[in-house]
């Protein structure tokens, strides 16, 4: 008799159905004790994650609250003409306050060499006839520029542009009056202590070599910047001045205007002064992401409503959990409280106020009128050394930090998480042996079956 190779073929009997019935009651078994627990864990893993990231959030805000730099920073209010500006100026967060008048008496500018009149006609003028090299140099910078033979005089005005970088470049045009053209050539190197020259690698290129007595160039040399800040007369080899008055950087885009007397140069009044819309912002940032983080605990910790004996509504996926209440505790404790003995010492002396259920509105008018009149108070409550930020900023981050509470309860799930799928591969590989086990019992009655109903129909056979 040939292997039976599927239970119940001898026999008749349905084996098959037997086999897949035990198997699924097993199975069934496991998964009614992890599947539950398995989703309930992930479920709590996704509402931590979720609580998280709005305290990630929230602390972002903080921080932009905590140093007096950050809360508020720094507006520069330059008065001129917006379409054709003398300077531009930027401040850093620690400049002082203050109010300066600017004249710009000389823009920085770089050597200028222009070629002799009548040394070109055209710009279509031969430069050489055979390969040669000019080199450009300016104090320690230099570049190499290949002149080819048959170049004319625009193809060496196009291969000195393209030579230009930011390290060290010359601006090369050619100016054509008259049947006469002139290569005009600046450095980018600016300043009285600038000093452009140029060599040549060829006799036939001694016109451009500002060494060689046959030159062909003018110079003009460069100057420094030159403005004037409260009467003190200031120079600069470039034209943006850094540190000049501390923490202000400003560069200088063209000379001063005269007054109606053609003589005196027009001041520009640059003022800077505490960035209360930068504080306005934060504060209203800060607002927003503590109400988001509020919604996103409420989420999280929602009940399910019981109406006449029923279940309506899903659970938050960490309800119940302590955690969320004492995140609020804190909130609540540290916003509620007084700081500082000036007079404003709470949110509420800015136009702050909390709602019945936890949310923080802001009445922008206050909040306005607090930070006109009251600034440094405003920007104490937060960021003083026992200001709201600096206090709920660390609670919070023993939450959020790597190995904080919240990383804690994450990395207990993800334990029990991997104990599950070892489980799950344990039963699985239990499975497999236990399958075997019964195709070997029933294997064995398919056969002692088969051969009864084989030995049933012989006999059956003999008596006919």
């Amino acid at each position: 008799m040939g292997s039976i190779t599927s239970a119940g073929v001898g026999s008749g009997l349905p084996l098959e159905d037997l086999i897949k019935a035990s198997l699924d009651a097993k199975k069934a078994q496991f998964e009614k004790q992890v599947v539950t627990r398995e989703a309930n864990l992930n479920t709590s893993l996704s509402g931590v994650g979720k609580l998280k990231s709005a305290i990630d959030t929230f602390n972002t805000s903080l921080q932009k609250l905590a140093k007096p730099t950050d809360f508020a920073g720094r507006k520069v209010t330059i008065s001129q003409d917006t379409t054709n500006p003398v300077l531009s100026m930027t401040a850093t967060d620690t400049a002082s306050q203050g109010k300066y008048d600017i004249q710009v008496d000389q823009l920085a500018k770089g050597t200028k060499l222009t070629s002799q009149a009548g040394t070109f006609s055209s710009p279509k003028d031969v430069i050489a006839t055979a390969d040669g090299k000019l080199t450009f140099t300016d104090g320690d910078k230099s570049f190499e520029v290949d002149v080819k033979a048959g170049d004319t005089l625009e193809q060496l005005r196009k291969r000195i542009n393209a030579k230009s970088d930011s390290n060290f470049g010359v601006s090369a045009n050619i100016i054509t009056s008259n049947g006469q053209s002139q290569l005009v050539l600046e450095s980018s190197v600016t300043g009285s202590s600038g000093n452009l020259q140029i060599s040549a690698s060829t006799p036939e290129l001694q016109k451009f070599d500002t060494s060689s007595p046959s030159s062909s160039f003018d110079r003009e040399n460069g100057v420094d910047a030159k403005v004037t800040i409260d009467g003190v007369e200031v120079t600069n080899s470039s034209n943006t001045f850094d540190n000049v008055i501390q923490d202000l950087k400003f560069t200088v885009l063209r000379v001063s205007d005269k007054e109606s007397d053609g003589v005196t140069a027009k001041k520009t009044r640059v003022t800077v002064e505490d960035n209360i819309d930068k504080a306005k912002e934060n504060i209203n940032n800060f607002v927003k992401a503590y109400n988001d983080l509020q919604t996103t605990m409420d989420d999280l910790g929602k009940r399910p409503v019981i109406v006449g004996g029923n279940r309506t509504g899903d659970p938050g996926e960490l309800a119940g959990d302590p955690t969320l209440f004492a995140i609020r505790n804190t909130l609540f404790k540290e916003l509620s409280s007084e700081t500082g003995s000036g007079a404003i010492k709470s949110l509420f002396d800015i136009g702050i106020k909390m709602d019945k259920d936890g949310k923080l509105s802001v009445d922008s008018t206050k909040l306005d009128d607090k930070l006109k009149s009251d600034f440094n108070g405003v920007s104490a409550l937060f960021s003083g050394s026992d200001g709201l930020a600096k206090r709920i900023d660390p609670q919070m981050k023993e939450y959020t930090k790597s190995a904080g509470l919240l990383a804690q309860r994450q990395d207990g799930i993800n334990t029990q998480l991997k104990d599950i799928a070892q489980k799950r591969t344990d039963f699985n590989a239990y499975m497999v042996t236990y399958e075997e086990g019964l195709r070997k019992k029933y294997a064995s009655l398919d056969v002692m079956i088969a051969k009864m109903n084989s030995s049933s129909n012989a006999l059956a056979g003999m008596l006919m």
